[in-house]
This record gives structure tokens, sequence and C-alpha cells, in this order.
């Protein structure tokens, strides 16, 4: 992770704040159309957990990430979105 309650100004002149901005290595990068996927982490063991809602990114030159080239994700807290709209996140 690279920053959390960040403020990120998009290209469109939007800006979004208390925005987590994380960087990855491996793996596929972030494309236009993935905004409201979910971000979230697998333990080693098999159970996911889920980190938030995935509002922009990119990066790496083949749209994979690299040591060199890493991807960028920029996403809202889960905690913060638990907060902000009603319901709760489901646990299973």
């Amino acid at each position: 992770m690279t920053a959390t309650q960040a403020t990120v100004h998009y290209d469109n002149g939007t800006t979004a704040r208390n925005m987590v901005v994380a960087r990855k290595t491996s793996g596929s990068c972030t494309v236009k159309g993935d905004s409201g996927g979910s971000v979230y982490t697998v333990d080693g063991s098999g159970p996911a957990y889920a980190k938030g809602i995935l509002s922009g990114g990119g990066g790496g030159n083949d749209n994979s990430g690299g040591f060199f080239d890493p991807c960028e994700l920029i996403f809202t807290d889960i905690g913060l979105a638990n907060r902000a709209f009603p319901g709760t996140v489901a646990w299973y």
C-alpha cells in the first residue's frame, strides 16, 4: 500500500477523497470498465478478505504489473464503504 486517506484527481476533473492508493508488481492491471469491482486479498489457506471498491488505476507497460512498471489501484476502503452505504458487508 502506498497511501491511505489520499485525495485523487482523475483525468476527467473529478476529485475523490479518503481513497486508498496501492501498487502491485504482479498480475493484471485495472482497465477502463473495472470501476465498482471488488478489491480483495486471498489468504494462503484459501479465505478471501474484502478490502474495498475499485475506483481507478492502471499501469504496467503491457497491462501486467512488474517490478519496474507496477500496477496502481485506487479504491474506497471497505470500512468507509460499509459506513457510507446502507446495509453491511456480508460474512460467509
